[in-house]
C-alpha cells in the first residue's frame, strides 16, 4: 500500500525590508481609516518631587513624602488632519472622582458640525484641560498613535531602522525594530527651537505589518520623556486601537509617571472643513 504524504509549502521567511514595507502600508492605511476617533480615557498620574535635584529615588535627597497622585477621566479625541497626522483633544469631565462637568460631548460636536472656529474652540478646551496635569512638564508627544506614523514611507526616511529581537505581544509574534531619527530639522522641536531627535522601538507583526506596540524616547538637557503604547484589536471598528499608554518624564527635580487606558471607542466621519485642515502646533 502506498501512502501519499501531503506536503504543505511554507511561506518564505520575510526579509527586514519586507516587514518594514508591510508596516509602511499598514501605517498609511491606518491613518486613512478614520477621520475622527473618540474614546473614554482614564489617566492616572503620579508626581515624585525631589528635595535636591539630580538625586535618584533611593538616595536621601528624594522626598518620599512629596508624592502626588491624580486620576482624570476624559473624552479623548484623535482628529485626522488633511495634511497628515493626528491632533489630540482631551476634555476632562472627572478629577479624582469629582465631576467637573456633565458629559456633553462638547468637543466631538465641534467636529461633527464644523465651523470656521471649531479648531480654535477645541484647542481652548484642550488647553484648559491641561491645568489638571501634575507637574510643570509640557507634554506634546503623548499622542498614542504618534509613533505609528514613523513607519509611513514619507516619514520613515527620517529614521534609521534596525531589527533588534523577536518577542510576543499579547500572544502574537512580533519583530522588534529600533529606530533613531537622523534628519534635521527634527519632527519635534523644543520650546527653544532646538532639535529633539526621537528614538525608540516598534513591535511589528512580520506577516501583516500590524504595529502591535510602540516605544518612543525624547530627551534634552532639561527633560527626558518616554511614551510606550500597546494596541488591541477592535473587531467592530476593524482597527488596532490604543489600549494603554505609559509615560515617564524626568526633569531633574521631578519625576512624573502616567498610565492612560482607553475604552468605548467610536469612529466618526466628518465633513472636510478648514477648521480640521489646519496643521497642529509643534
Amino acid at each position: 500500500m502506498l501512502v501519499a504524504a501531503s506536503l504543505h509549502a511554507q511561506a518564505p521567511t520575510p526579509t527586514i525590508n519586507d516587514v518594514l514595507r508591510r508596516a509602511g502600508v499598514y501605517a498609511f492605511e491606518y491613518e486613512q481609516k478614520f477621520a475622527l476617533l473618540v474614546a473614554e480615557e482614564s489617566y492616572e498620574q503620579r508626581s515624585h518631587k525631589r528635595m535636591n535635584g539630580g538625586l535618584s529615588r533611593p538616595n536621601p535627597g528624594w522626598d518620599i513624602g512629596r508624592e502626588t497622585k491624580r486620576v482624570l477621566k476624559s473624552d479623548y479625541l484623535l482628529v485626522r488632519l488633511d495634511g497628515g497626522g493626528w491632533m489630540p483633544f482631551r476634555d476632562v469631565f472627572e478629577v479624582d472622582g469629582h465631576k467637573e462637568r456633565n458629559r456633553q460631548d462638547r468637543v466631538l460636536n465641534l467636529f461633527l458640525k464644523p465651523s470656521p472656529t471649531s479648531f480654535e474652540q477645541a484647542q481652548r478646551v484642550m488647553i484648559d484641560s491641561t491645568r489638571y496635569n501634575l507637574g510643570d512638564v509640557r507634554r506634546t508627544i503623548n499622542i498614542p498613535t504618534l509613533a505609528v506614523l514613523f513607519a509611513q514611507p514619507n516619514v520613515a526616511v527620517r529614521f534609521a531602522f534596525e531589527r533588534d529581537a523577536d518577542e510576543t505581544v499579547d500572544g502574537r509574534a512580533a519583530w522588534v525594530f529600533s529606530y533613531r531619527e537622523h534628519m534635521q530639522p527634527t519632527l519635534i522641536r523644543t520650546l527653544k527651537e532646538h532639535d529633539l531627535p526621537l528614538s525608540g522601538r516598534l513591535w511589528i507583526d512580520p506577516d501583516s505589518g500590524v504595529i502591535l506596540k510602540t516605544h518612543m524616547v525624547a530627551s534634552d538637557v532639561d527633560v527626558s520623556a518616554t511614551v510606550t503604547v500597546t494596541f488591541r484589536q477592535d473587531k467592530e471598528l476593524d482597527l488596532w486601537v490604543p489600549a494603554k499608554m505609559e509615560e515617564s518624564y524626568n526633569s531633574g527635580n521631578e519625576e512624573i509617571t502616567c498610565v492612560a487606558t482607553y475604552a468605548n471607542y467610536r469612529r466618526f466621519k466628518v465633513a472636510t472643513d478648514e477648521a480640521i485642515r489646519k496643521p497642529p502646533p509643534i
